[in-house]
């Protein structure tokens, strides 16, 4: 059985530590310290002429986060 401060993976293959186990032992938080995509934001593009009626062409900018935690069944 895991304990808190072994390594286990997280969702992306990665190595990551345990930092919480529920009382039922069902359920474990893994903190992995490498980048993970956290959301993706539609920001205005201003290298491209604006479209007609005070628009603007969008493009995507991706966020990034480190040491995320996720909740993992085991």
């Amino acid at each position: 059985m895991p304990s808190v401060g072994d390594f286990y993976k997280c969702p992306e293959g990665h190595k990551a530590m345990i930092v919480w186990i529920s009382e039922d032992k069902k359920v474990i938080a893994v903190k992995c310290p490498r980048k993970h995509l956290s959301k993706v934001e539609k920001v205005a593009d201003h290298t491209k002429p604006a479209l007609p009626y005070r628009r603007r062409n969008t493009k995507e900018r991706k966020i990034y986060a480190e040491n995320m935690v996720f909740l993992i069944r085991i």
